[in-house]
């Protein structure tokens, strides 16, 4: 049985999935995602990011997405996800409501929707980081 293959803009899977780009490819990267990436051009002659799935992956990654966006981890994991070594960043963030923070047997924990949303509106004003 031959699988459908699709490739689409990886934006469009980025807001579809409502995980960053950033994960996104470090997912295929470490191949907990069956997908390639490429580039094309867009209508207006721009570079833009592709990637290419079979539908089986499609739903595994917005399966696993949903579960992932509910999780909540440490201030250090949630620096991890968001490439920061900086301690007094995440606390900055935590109090400015960029993040969400819950109170799990004592402990702060972040919630991981919270972090993709903040890396979503960083990647959609062009402050991502270069991976």
């Amino acid at each position: 049985m031959t699988q459908n293959v699709q490739t689409i803009p990886l934006d469009e899977l980025s807001d579809d999935v409502q995980l960053s780009k950033q994960t996104i490819v470090r997912w295929i990267d470490r191949h907990l995602i069956d997908a390639e990436l490429d580039w094309a051009l867009s209508d207006e002659n721009e570079e833009v990011r592709m990637i290419t799935l079979t539908d089986d992956s499609l739903d595994f990654l917005r399966s696993f997405a949903e579960d992932y966006r509910e999780d909540v981890v440490s201030r250090t994991e949630a620096r991890h996800i968001l490439k920061q070594i900086d301690r007094k960043k995440i606390k900055k963030l935590i109090r400015a409501g960029d993040v969400k923070d819950v109170e799990v047997d004592e402990e702060t924990r972040i919630v991981v929707g919270s972090i993709e949303d903040y890396m979503r509106r960083r990647e959609g004003n062009g402050e991502e980081e270069e991976e």
